[in-house]
């Protein structure tokens, strides 16, 4: 712990925001899509939450997922877990996907 009672930035909450460009995807499809992701990630160990967002109109949507800390958020990227979920996605993929990883350093929650 750190003087301010917080857990030092290595065992912080990593959040990882994946935009992608879609195609031929609808309401319909992208809450299937969130159905079979989320039944794929909520297997794997240390995620803490998984969201699904975009925006119809411009064909822009994106993944949030909060994961328990740094190493769990790097087995999740070596895993078969995160290769599942590219082919889960590839039939809207319209463009290569981008992400950013982040520190999550909101105060905890009870």
């Amino acid at each position: 712990m750190t003087n301010d009672g917080a857990a030092p930035a290595e065992e912080q909450p990593i959040v990882a925001l994946v935009e992608w460009p879609t195609k031929d995807f609808d309401l319909a499809a992208a809450r299937r899509l969130a159905i079979e992701t989320d039944r794929l990630l909520r297997r794997v160990p240390g995620l803490l939450d998984a969201r699904f967002f975009g925006d119809f109109e411009t064909g822009v949507h994106y993944y949030l997922l909060t994961w328990r800390d740094q190493p769990a958020f790097d087995a999740y990227a070596a895993s078969e877990a995160m290769f599942s979920n590219r082919a889960i996605a590839e039939p809207f993929v319209a463009g290569r996907p981008s992400r950013k990883v982040l520190v999550d350093f909101s105060p905890a929650r009870d």
